[in-house]
């Protein structure tokens, strides 16, 4: 191979021969520039496998007295213990690549595995005990413990990056006379970082007593439904509920040493209601495809949910075992503002605007107005390009004297309103926006309006 007299040296060390030129370019286009890694980055350790949640203690139903002693065990199981993240790979260091023309960095440490997450304790079990005396539940004994919860994992150890043999190093070139030094680094690479440990899993509750103080079945109970109003309209349904008092003392009841929640269900009575709809609407009740829910709240109360995409006008009559509601009216949330400007007209005193009512629903809702009036002195041109600049002249509601509703159509005489008739003169550039209330019973929603243009 041939060599050129110009020589390629790294500072303090002997000088190396570069290349023949006609080659060289393509061998500094290979090398130059840039950083590159070297060596290989650990591998990252393996995250630990969550703990499996305990097993929920048996729920058991007793009828007393019995012939023996009874022991029951209804305790929860502990929760696994999470496994312990894996520990990064150790890493494997190559020797650094010496006097190179390029930037270097040495491969980066692996991290630990994030420890498992400890699994939760199960539940204990739940005790129903029917009995007519009282005394009969000493000589039940049980273990309604909670499980514990797991262990969380521990995370596995990051390891350390690889370190450059040499920081830095500066590369003399030569060619024809002429010699430029270049400058290169190499960056160590990074540790990895220590896995999380996992958190413990949560204990389990532990497990309750209920008591029931007769020896009969419960009465079956039906607390609410839900029901289309297309079906439930002037239909009458029945209602049930058991009743239930919260009593402290479980354990003084039982066995001594049973393991239980203290505080105890205790049934206190059941209770009956019927409902009924009323329909007298003058809407079409069987396309109403919406449920309303109806529940028997243990007041004794029957709590009534109207659908939520509807307006209600209605009353409500208690009477014994009886709840009545009577609907005198419904209409859809939707349809209540479906307003639109009409037909503008007129100039000062002639001055009008008309709002059409698309859903036609204003001989059931009340419907009010509150203007903003504003004009524009530049005559509708454009500030700096982008907007017209308008100026309030009037604010304030529409009295209703000024408003005429025929039918679906509101006529809103605006050039009656106390508003200079200059401001309302041909040609001015007006902006007005007219906020619509609409009332039916005691619900309310508003609309906005606008309309622009030159009178």
């Amino acid at each position: 191979m041939l060599f050129t007299a110009s020589a390629l040296s790294i500072t303090g060390l002997v000088a190396v021969p570069i290349v023949d030129p006609c080659r060289a370019t393509a061998l500094a286009s290979h090398h130059s520039g840039g950083e590159r890694y070297y060596g290989n980055d650990a591998r990252d350790g393996r995250d630990g496998a969550d703990g499996r949640d305990g097993r929920h203690g048996t729920s058991r139903t007793l009828r007393l007295p019995n012939d023996s002693p009874i022991q029951l065990d209804l305790s929860g199981e502990a929760g696994e213990e999470g496994r312990d993240g894996e520990d990064a790979e150790w890493q494997r260091c190559v020797r650094q690549p010496r006097h190179t023309r390029y930037d270097l960095q040495a491969a980066d440490g692996g991290n630990g595995g994030d420890g498992g997450i400890g699994g939760d304790g199960g539940d204990g079990g739940t005790l129903t005990v029917y009995y007519a005396d009282p005394a009969d539940l000493r000589q039940v004994y049980v273990n309604a413990i909670a499980g514990n919860g797991g262990d969380g994992g521990r995370g596995g150890n990051g390891t350390r990056g690889c370190h450059c043999d040499d920081d830095s190093w500066r590369v003399e070139i030569c060619e024809d006379g002429s010699c430029t030094e270049e400058h290169y680094e190499c960056d160590d690479g990074d540790d990895g970082y220590d896995g999380r440990d996992g958190h413990d899993g949560a204990a389990g509750k532990i497990g309750r007593l209920v008591a029931i103080n007769q020896l009969d079945p419960l009465p079956a109970e039906s607390p609410s439904t839900a029901m289309a109003v297309s079906t439930l309209a002037n239909q009458t349904i029945s209602l049930s509920r058991n009743l239930w008092r919260t009593q402290a003392g479980a354990r003084g009841l039982l066995a001594p040493g049973s393991i239980i929640a203290d505080d105890y269900q205790l049934y206190a009575d059941h209770i009956e209601r019927q409902f009924k709809l009323d329909w007298q609407a003058p809407q079409d009740a069987s396309r109403i495809s919406d449920n309303l829910a109806v529940s028997l709240l243990p007041s004794g109360e029957v709590d009534v949910q109207f659908p939520e995409d509807y307006w209600l006008l209605g009353s409500r009559m208690d009477q014994d075992e009886l709840t009545t509601y009577r609907v005198d009216g419904m209409v859809p949330v939707s349809q209540v503002t479906q307003l639109a400007m009409g037909r503008v007209a007129g100039r000062s005193r002639t001055f009008e605007v008309n709002v059409i009512d698309q859903a036609q629903l204003s001989d059931e809702l009340e419907t009010e107005f509150h203007i903003r009036y504003s004009t524009s002195r530049d005559g509708g041109g454009r500030d700096e390009g982008t907007r017209t600049r308008y100026t309030v002249q009037h604010e304030g509601p529409v009295p209703s004297d000024l408003v005429v509703r025929d039918h679906n159509r509101f006529t809103l005489a605006l050039g009656r309103l106390p508003i200079r008739s200059q401001l309302m003169s041909g040609g001015t550039q007006v902006k007005v926006e007219l906020i619509a209330t609409r009332r039916y019973g005691e619900n309310s929603k508003q609309q906005t309006l606008t309309w622009t243009g030159r009178l």
